[in-house]
This record gives C-alpha cells, sequence and structure tokens, in this order.
C-alpha cells in the first residue's frame, strides 16, 4: 500500500504542471479559433473529463496517462484545432526535453525540469494518438460520427441517452483499463516516444 501511494503521489507531482499547462494552452487555441473569450479562467480544466481519466490512469498506474480538455465547440474543426495544439506542445516538449539534458539542476535539488520537459512531450503525444479513437470530441469521432448520425439513425438516439456526461465514463473505464497501453500505446505512443527520446539524447550530446 506504501508502495503504492508513493508512486502515485509521484506520477501527480510529474503530470500536474505539464497536464494543466497543456489543457489550458489548447483550450486558449480553440477559443481563438473560434473567435470568442474563455467563460471563464481555465475552462479547460473545469470539468469531470480532466480529472477522472487522469486520477484513474495515475491510480491504476497505467502508462498512458491523459486528461482531456473541456471542448469549446463540437466538430471535426474544433477537434483538428485541438490535435494541432497537442501536436506544438509535443514538439515543444521535446525540444524542452533536449535543453533540460544540456543543463544539469543545481546540486542537491531534483532534476524538475528535466522530467516536467519529458512529461510535456509524452503526455501530449498520448493525446495525439486518442485522437485516432472513433468518440466524441477526438477528431476521427467528430469526422465519423456525421456519417453515423446519417446512416445509422438510433445511433443518435445512442449519443442522445448517453449524453456527454455519461460519456465521460467511457474515458475513465479507458484510462483504468490496459486497453490503451496494448492498442494504441504498444503500437504508437510507445514506439514514437522511444524514438523522441533516442533522437533528444543524440541532440543534445
Amino acid at each position: 500500500m506504501e508502495a503504492w501511494l508513493e508512486i502515485v503521489i509521484r506520477q501527480i507531482i510529474l503530470y500536474l504542471l505539464p497536464m494543466m499547462i497543456s489543457l489550458s494552452v489548447v483550450g486558449m487555441f480553440e477559443a481563438r479559433y473560434i473567435r470568442k473569450p474563455l467563460p471563464y479562467a481555465f475552462y479547460s480544466l473545469g470539468w469531470r473529463g480532466t480529472w477522472l481519466p487522469w486520477l484513474a490512469s495515475i491510480a491504476l498506474q497505467q502508462s498512458v496517462v491523459f486528461a482531456l480538455p473541456q471542448p469549446f465547440a463540437k466538430g471535426a474543426n474544433a477537434a483538428l484545432v485541438r490535435l494541432l495544439g497537442h501536436i506544438l506542445l509535443c514538439i515543444l516538449g521535446f525540444f524542452l526535453y533536449i535543453w533540460s539534458l544540456q543543463h544539469a539542476p543545481v546540486a542537491g535539488l531534483p532534476p524538475m525540469h528535466h522530467w516536467w520537459a519529458k512529461v510535456l512531450m509524452f503526455f501530449n503525444l498520448c493525446l495525439i494518438f486518442l485522437h485516432l479513437l472513433p468518440l466524441p470530441g477526438m477528431l476521427c469521432g467528430e469526422w465519423i460520427l456525421p456519417y453515423l448520425a446519417k446512416y445509422w439513425p438510433q445511433f443518435t438516439v445512442y449519443l442522445r441517452v448517453w449524453g456527454k456526461g455519461k460519456l465521460i465514463w467511457v474515458w475513465v473505464f479507458l484510462a483504468a483499463s490496459p486497453l490503451l497501453d496494448k492498442g494504441l500505446g504498444t503500437y504508437g505512443i510507445f514506439p514514437v516516444y522511444t524514438q523522441l527520446v533516442t533522437w533528444a539524447y543524440t541532440l543534445a550530446h
């Protein structure tokens, strides 16, 4: 129990700042695209879809850790803006990681800048690959949902019955289960992440 709690606390410390920065910036990108001000500060973090999947993945020690920004608008265009935001932040994390490898921390202090840069890169990489899933809010999902509604009318009823709040539990289930690790993780996220880390070490030295 103590070992589990120690791991969970450490993971929360490592992921919290990069997660909050990432989702806040992505929310600002989307608001700028929509050309409307955010309803309130940190709007992107103000729903269960951010915190429940994130805590579930950390508490059950899954390798793929993610949290969802509260979407500002529906549709494929808004999802594409969110995807591009995560791509830019992943690239930023990559270059910050290279920089952190070239600058050792002050003696006696933990290398938090090193780990936060690495997590910024990895966290946004996870969210990039999540856009391949056929679920609402993701680019693939927003692209195919209109076609499903057109050719399968019962699907529209299904979405209306579930609603935004209940669909969050689908994300919680995915975050808590090993499905993402064995699917997107094994065949997409982890190989790309390993390659990015290798490139960062090569460029830093």
